[in-house]
């Protein structure tokens, strides 16, 4: 069975690895011609009729994901619908992100009309609204919205599209994952005076969102005076929209992300807590003890209130396969039988992909089932485990370890200290913090200042906990950075890490050093002396660009900041830099001042040093660039051609730096946001010196640049835009394209092609002109959209 199980979720997995979806009428027909001969003939034979079963399920479990993946992504925003004014009626079917911009929800469409006609239904769709004068609306107070209600809005919608970088976040398949269709935002019209309205305040079907939603409202009145309201909240309900940046990295520096999300633990305690109670005090029910037994009655109370927990959290992957896993063993319970925790753990993992096959894309799918696993394994006694008091922290250090090639493979980085932290952090949140919040949480509705009391304690003990696990997410070697392994060094990893956990005399235990020897020194492609490997990033409406020779790197700009919690140079430049391996900056060019290229800088400052900082505009700590600078680097020239010190310049823009590097043969030219003057003024006085392979579009393709005479000098092989998609800049500008066409120039943008990657060849070698790589092409999922 558990063979079977674990075959079910390999077909799942298979499918995750298409770039497109195979058609599912043709792999229900493959799947009877290849399958159903067999079983007739060799059913009687016992080992090959378990091969026939497991080959079987892995058919079953590539067809359930392909009929859940046609099921979703069939239904799609159309074409020409996109960036158009639609009037939407629908539920808010999430709880409301709010800050001084904007309101961001998810919305469960049930009807749109497009210049007064219906349009089919697209589901669950992601909406931004945004507000005017700092925040609020024309009649300057906030509109608040508020799940479960019911809302006719005038909206633009755009199909789901987000950065595609190495190392990045997958956006597209996390909205994937949620089943949203589209993205887009209210639509503030002059001309339609009421681009909202509510149309109910409860609608049906929705009850136990809209009482997260009146739970949340209440806990966000009552906890506002508290530190670490954020990670109360997402302790008592899953809600962990409240938690800072500063609180997000504290926990992933110390390995104690999953104490703020509700999972086996805090589901654990709750149930174990109602179960042992309920058992003490059943026998004193006086003729219904007789009936049923306490230990059935308080397995019953035990699953009911822990469900009940669960769905309040909203299901999350780890909530999923906690209250499965608590089910069994209730049931077992209740019907006196023992279970084998393996079996639990399978028909956990088997019970997630039926309800949810696309939880496998899910990052706490993974680490939530191998958590336990190790846990399963120490229990059973295959790892080394110390008995008595010591029991605890020798647990902690092995799933710390364990789990670093996963963490790795996820997210590039593992904390070294989190056995630590977590020795503390969990006895402290579990037994302390976790009970206070709950037992609040309970009393909130009907005695709010006691639970206020409640909160305060439980945030004076976060609070010293803070200290402690600060501390840790500050030392120098609190986290071990790596390049994100390929699928087989991850399987030898964790291998490796397994057999160095089991007990002395265990047979071939110390391979495990072996095995890890490609996770800890990966095998990184650096270019050759007198190469230079160019990233243009993915950064929406903005520019980034990374350059690493043999043994320098260089980044020229760093991308938008959108908020305070979000900015592509923490999103997008830092994971990709640390996937190459590269833990230090030999140089960063900040072009000019503008948002859109410098937002994500103090994000990079903070993350690695910077041996030189460049800046057009006098960034505090940073060198002027100018025109004429020039250094090689491994045999590769770096060129500074803007702005000229003798100029002034009316528009920013015009200053901005513009770097020229090439091999001799090949190059690259990098000219940020000049402008039409700018480009005036190089063609004059530096036309020799703009002859590049490859040019980065000035100013993303505005009809403000790209003059003919600059073309015409720079007379590129090949273009390449940074631009946003759908962006409300409407760049690249048409007549711009247009005058690109017309030079029989190709053209490669960002928001089509992801991070497009340039290999400059080595001095002295042919220039062959070889086309970009485009990572979105490289890297496509049958997810991913194909714009």
């Amino acid at each position: 069975m558990k063979s079977g199980i674990i075959s079910f979720l390999f077909g799942i997995l298979f499918l995750q690895q298409f770039s497109s979806l195979p058609n599912i009428m043709w792999c229900w027909a493959l799947f009877s011609i290849f399958s159903l001969p067999f079983l007739p003939r060799y059913f009687n034979n016992v080992l090959i009729a378990r091969n026939i079963r497991i080959i079987i399920l892995f058919f079953l479990g590539f067809l359930w994901a392909l009929l859940r993946a046609h099921w979703v992504l069939d239904v799609s925003l159309p074409n020409e619908l996109q960036g158009k004014d639609l009037l939407v009626t629908g539920v808010i079917a999430s709880i409301p992100l709010a800050d001084n911009r904007k309101q961001r929800f998810e919305f469960n469409i049930e009807t749109i009309e497009f210049n007064k006609q219906k349009i089919d239904s697209i589901g669950k769709v992601r909406i931004s609204w945004y507000g005017k004068r700092g925040g609020r609306f024309k009649n300057k107070s906030k509109i608040k919205v508020k799940a479960g209600q019911r809302w006719q809005f005038w909206l633009r919608l755009k199909q789901p599209h987000g950065f595609m970088n190495p190392g990045g976040f997958d956006y597209e398949g996390w909205l994937y994952q949620k089943k949203i269709r589209a993205t887009g935002y209210v639509r503030i019209n002059a001309r339609k005076k009421q681009f909202a309205k509510k149309l109910d305040d409860e609608a049906n079907g929705y009850s136990m969102l809209i009482l997260r939603q009146h739970l949340y409202d209440t806990l966000i009145s009552i906890t506002s005076e508290n530190k670490y309201a954020g990670i109360l909240i997402a302790l008592a309900m899953g809600e962990r929209t409240g938690i800072s940046q500063e609180q997000w990295y504290v926990f992933r520096a110390t390995g104690t992300s999953h104490l703020v999300a509700i999972s086996g633990l805090h589901i654990g305690l709750l149930a174990g807590f109602i179960f042992l109670i309920v058992r003490r005090l059943w026998p004193y029910c006086g003729s219904a003890a007789l009936k049923l037994a306490s230990p059935r009655v308080a397995a019953l109370s035990a699953l009911s209130i822990a469900a009940f927990y669960a769905a309040l959290s909203g299901f999350a992957v780890p909530a999923q396969r906690a209250l499965i896993m608590l089910s069994i063993v209730m049931f077992s319970i209740f019907k006196l039988h023992k279970v084998q925790s393996l079996l639990v753990l399978s028909l956990a993992l088997l019970s997630v992909l039926l309800l949810d096959p696309v939880a496998v894309l899910s990052a706490g799918f993974w680490l939530s089932f191998a958590a336990v696993s190790i846990i399963s394994l120490a229990a059973s006694g295959r790892l080394d485990v110390d008995k008595g008091w010591r029991i605890w922290g020798r647990l902690q250090w092995r799933i710390s370890l364990a789990l670093i090639p996963l963490l790795i493979f996820l997210f590039q980085q593992a904390s070294i200290v989190s056995p630590f932290a977590n020795l503390i952090a969990i006895p402290v949140v579990s037994f302390l913090v976790v009970p206070l919040t709950l037992i609040a949480t309970s009393m909130a509705s009907f005695f709010p200042d006691l639970a206020a009391i409640l909160f305060s304690l439980a945030d004076t003990i976060l609070n010293a906990l803070w200290w402690f696990l600060s501390y840790l997410a500050n030392t120098p070697v609190s986290q071990w950075y790596g390049v994100k392994p390929g699928l087989l060094v991850l399987c030898l990893a964790s291998l490796g890490f397994v057999l160095l956990l089991t007990p002395k005399g265990w047979p071939a235990k110390y391979l495990g050093f072996f095995l890890i020897i490609p996770l800890i020194w990966p095998n990184t492609h650096l270019p050759k002396q007198g190469e230079a490997e160019i990233t243009l990033l993915d950064v929406g409406q903005g520019l980034a660009a990374v350059v690493q020779t043999s043994k320098h790197t260089l980044v020229f700009d760093t991308g938008p900041k959108f908020s305070e919690n979000f900015d592509t140079g923490a999103a997008v430049v830092i994971p990709f830099i640390r996937q190459k391996g590269i833990n230090k900056l030999d140089m960063l060019v900040l072009s000019h001042k503008d948002n859109d290229h410098r937002g994500g800088y103090k994000s990079i400052q903070k993350e690695f040093e910077i041996h030189r900082l460049v800046s057009s505009y006098g960034e505090k700590g940073s060198e002027a660039c100018r025109a004429g600078q020039n250094w090689v680097w491994d045999g590769i020239l770096f060129e500074m051609l803007n702005p000229d010190e003798s100029l002034s310049y009316k528009k920013r823009n015009n200053a901005s730096c513009v770097l020229r590097i090439s091999t001799g043969k090949e190059s690259l030219l990098l000219s940020a946001d000049i402008e039409k003057r700018a480009e005036k003024q190089l063609v004059e006085e530096r036309y020799e010196q703009l002859k590049s392979t490859y040019l980065v579009a000035p100013h993303h393709g505005s009809k403000t640049s790209s003059s003919r005479a600059f073309l015409e000098a720079v007379d590129p092989d090949y273009i390449l835009i940074p631009v946003g998609f759908m962006n409300r800049y409407r760049m690249p500008h048409a007549t711009v394209l247009a005058r690109y066409k017309g030079r029989h120039i190709p053209i490669l943008k960002t928001h089509n092609s992801g991070a497009i990657s340039v290999l400059l060849g080595s001095v002295g070698q042919k220039s062959s002109s070889k086309k970009p790589d485009e990572y979105r092409k490289e890297s496509q999922k049958y997810w991913n959209s194909h714009h």
